[in-house]
């Protein structure tokens, strides 16, 4: 019986090529995406599951928010929190581990025959228990028993050595004072994908790392701090707790107020802190938006492909009627022709699986230029093999069921009628729903596609308050040689002909840093305060990055000299320090002037060692607002000080070819600074890079859209190639009663036109809310009204396409003669 099953099954493929064809074909490239997308969403879900009890391994954040000031967030927590943690929640917490140095950026290494700048970190000697790196040479144990030891990744280690061995070779850490001697006693390899996975050096974490514990201390989240749960113990029963242990542990000046309602700790499970990556400001994540809408996308496009199977099964069910009725009459129960009709699905997506992963092998690499990452699809492997062989049983059996309870319940005696088709109303309406839900959802995907691009696009090109374009930004390692020469640097950069300014920063634009925060008051209010960062800049910068002065005036030469701080009179014992600065218009706003002009002249106050030194800063020129630190944040008062001692960001403008400019600076910086270390990249870069998630989900949706437009066309042409050899009969008595080619034709594209335009009405309400709901993500959003021209524009594609779709049959029935549609049959 199987063997007469598959035969049929064969026959019928081949009797209908047409049709077996856009049912493969659309298939497999339904499955083809959901591959696809199932590869990207398992990368994007696979971040530290391969640790020993991932699923107890919670990473601790921290957030501040001062009074009058911004909230912040942070993935790392005070060096202090772990071991008051485990103290507070012995009874739960199993072990705990922490990484100290994660947020003090790349540091200067000397190899002694050449020179880097790498991440250093501290750890404590739980950390190699919690996280088992792969030793590929020396001991991790070894490395953490002496703070002088260092292991180095795989790549690190290749990169300072090439092929010698790294094991017993030293290294120096650091630029300065601060120069240290480290011994490389392991290299290891970090296993599967995490986000610790910048670490490239590490030693041991010890007290003489970060000082003895103090309350201060938990004001500054500068460790990355982890902790495994002991089993049957509940995340839940500790956060309520936390209030409590910040309070316990430190206080702030302010008897009215408790150090909890300004910092806070929130745990989150380490397999979850790539996908939710709204914690790290300093290193790029995924999106579980992102990720959750692609796995929905791709089902849909699946879905349409099942939906081409399910109308034309059901469109071509008439062809089979009176085969169903002889089969019935030999005795063939419904069950039996349910079960061949299912069988006979799942043979065709059989045969689309097969042609399916002859297409991913085709479009993954243009995928992964697409996404920026690679996959790879071990066919043996059980969790490739068994998630294939589940999605062919699923989608033969789903895709197939209908067609087979309508097959299977067909009459004998109503089916061996002569000329008697076994269309029904019921099976029209249905195909006609899933063309109509078809085209929704291409639709949808039109426009989603559409308001993405435009967002993205307004987002990048939208004024930042300053000249973005023709800006290279170069990145010094922040040694004292850098610092002893940053000035002959910057006259040598000037003296080339295609550079016309530069300026000396200790911030780059889209860095999410704040600058040193200090807390203003004005004389004779202290009892105003107000936070803003103090952003340490030479004189060219506003020049250099043409950021106008709207009021007063900008830096220069005669503000480099900063006096001596002086005694305050009638006070010896205390200091004051008057200095020059420039501030923002969101700066004049929120200290509460009436506007720039007003706020020239003013001074604000800054207290520091318990009230015995003062700062004072006289404004003396107002800019306008920019967004330097974001292009997607609103602006922020922002503090400027003429200070470039410890700044090492250069920033040049320069014309002509970006190519020539940066071996031009190249051979400038090798001739002042020699071998160290320095980083290029132009600004509009930095800016493109902030929008790196929108740009992939662009193109991913573009690739997918045109996917799922292409399916439901080849469903439509089926089922409009059926339904024009329907009514041969028809269109041939139409031209006898006179009917037009013309009349014919716009009969049937109407015809074929409606449920378009009923899929056009159901997916713009439903595209408009979505829409808007991720345009949230967004401070500065698109013109709402932008929407209605994407609307119409998307409905005008999909009828366009329609049209092209059906057009080929339509025109060819209705030329044909009608002596030749009246033979028919």
């Amino acid at each position: 019986m199987l063997k007469n099953y598959i035969t049929i099954a064969i026959n019928n493929l081949l009797k209908n090529k047409l049709y077996s064809a856009i049912n493969i074909v659309g298939l497999a490239i339904g499955l083809a995406a959901c591959i696809i997308i199932a590869l990207y969403v398992r990368e994007q879900s696979s971040y530290d599951k391969q640790w020993k009890d991932s699923d107890r391994i919670y990473r601790v954040n921290y957030s501040a928010q001062w009074p009058g000031k911004e909230l912040h967030r942070w993935s790392t927590a005070p060096v202090p929190a772990m071991p008051a943690l485990q103290k507070y929640f012995g009874d739960k917490i199993e072990q705990g581990a922490r990484i100290y140095g994660a947020t003090f950026g790349p540091q200067p290494v000397d190899t002694g025959n050449a020179k880097f700048r790498d991440r250093i970190v501290f750890v404590d000697p739980s950390f190699i228990e919690m996280f088992q790196f792969e030793v590929l040479a020396g001991s991790l144990e070894d490395t953490l028993t002496d703070r002088n030891n260092v292991a180095l990744n795989e790549k690190t280690a290749r990169r300072y050595f090439g092929n010698q061995d790294p094991i017993g070779k030293v290294i120096t850490v650091g630029a300065g004072n601060f120069k240290t001697n480290k011994k490389v006693t392991a290299v290891y390899r970090i296993p599967g994908k995490t986000v610790l996975d910048y670490i490239a050096l590490f030693g041991l974490l010890d007290a003489t790392a970060t000082g003895a514990p103090s309350p201060s201390q938990w004001w500054e989240p500068l460790a990355g701090t982890y902790f495994k749960l002991k089993k049957g113990a509940h995340i839940e029963t500790l956060k309520p707790h936390i209030p409590a242990l910040i309070d316990r542990h430190t206080s702030m000046s302010d008897p009215t107020r408790k150090a909890s309602d300004v910092i806070s700790l929130f745990f989150q499970k380490l397999e979850m802190a790539y996908l939710d990556s709204t914690w790290d400001s300093q290193t790029a994540g995924g999106d579980i938006t992102l990720v959750m809408a692609f796995t929905g996308i791709s089902l849909l496009i699946l879905l349409i492909g099942c939906i081409n199977f399910t109308i034309l099964t059901t469109a071509k069910a008439t062809q089979r009627a009176r085969e169903v009725a002889m089969r019935k009459v030999a005795g063939a129960t419904r069950k039996q022709l349910m079960i061949q009709f299912i069988g006979e699905s799942t043979f065709i997506v059989f045969l689309a699986m097969i042609l399916s992963i002859g297409v991913v092998e085709i479009m993954l690499p243009l995928f992964e230029s697409i996404v920026g990452k690679s996959f790879s699809l071990n066919y043996t492997s059980p969790s490739t093999f068994l998630p294939l062989l589940a999605l062919l049983l699923i989608v033969g059996i789903s895709g197939g069921l209908y067609p087979a309870v309508v097959l299977s319940g067909f009459r004998p005696g109503d089916s061996l009628k002569a000329n008697q088709s076994k269309e029904t109303r019921g099976s029209i309406s249905f195909r006609q729903v899933l063309v109509i839900f078809q085209f929704s959802v291409s639709i949808f995907l039109i426009i989603f596609t559409g308001v993405i691009f435009a967002q993205t696009e307004y987002s990048i090109n939208r004024d930042p308050g300053y000249n973005k374009d023709n800006l290279l930004v170069i990145n010094g390692s922040g040694s004292d040689q850098i610092q002893a020469k940053i000035g002959v640097l910057k006259q040598e950069l000037l003296n080339l002909a295609d550079i016309s300014n530069v300026g000396v920063s200790a911030f780059q634009p889209s860095n999410q840093r704040d600058g040193r925060n200090d807390i203003f008051s004005l004389p004779g209010h202290s009892e105003r305060t107000f936070g803003a960062p103090v952003m340490n800049i030479c004189d060219d910068y506003f020049k250099t990055y043409q950021i106008p002065i709207i009021a007063g005036r900008g830096f220069s030469s005669m503000d480099r000299d900063i006096p001596e701080p002086t005694a305050i009179e009638g006070n010896e014992s205390k200091r004051l320090l008057k200095v020059n600065v420039v501030i923002n218009e969101s700066a004049v706003r929120k200290f509460g002037f009436t506007g720039a002009e007003d706020a020239v002249g003013k001074i604000l106050t800054v207290k520091f060692n318990n009230n015995n030194f003062l700062l004072n800063f006289t404004i003396i020129g107002v800019v306008s607002d920019n967004h330097l630190y974001s292009i997607n944040a609103p602006p922020r008062a922002e503090v400027y000080s003429l200070n470039p001692r410890g700044a090492n960001i250069i920033t040049a403008r320069f014309k002509g070819s970006p190519q020539k400019i940066v071996s031009q600076v190249n051979s400038v910086w090798k001739n002042v600074m020699g071998d160290e270390e320095k980083e290029t990249v132009f600004v509009d870069q930095l800016v493109a890079k902030e929008f790196e998630q929108e740009r992939t989900a662009e193109r991913i949706l573009v690739s997918f859209s045109i996917l799922a437009i292409l399916i439901a066309c080849m469903g439509l042409f089926g089922s409009a190639s059926f339904t024009v050899d329907r009514r041969t009969k028809e269109i041939g008595l139409r031209k006898v009663m006179g009917a037009r080619v013309k009349n014919i034709v716009s009969l049937l594209l109407w015809q074929f036109s409606k449920p378009v335009l009923i899929a056009t009405i159901i997916a713009w309400p439903v595209a408009i809310f979505a829409m808007q709901s991720w345009l949230e993500r967004f401070q500065y959003q698109i013109n709402p009204l932008l929407m209605i021209p994407i609307c119409l524009v998307s409905g005008l594609i999909t009828l366009a396409i329609a049209w092209f779709t059906v057009a080929g049959n339509t025109i060819r029935v209705a030329r044909s003669k009608p002596i030749t549609a009246l033979r028919y049959e």
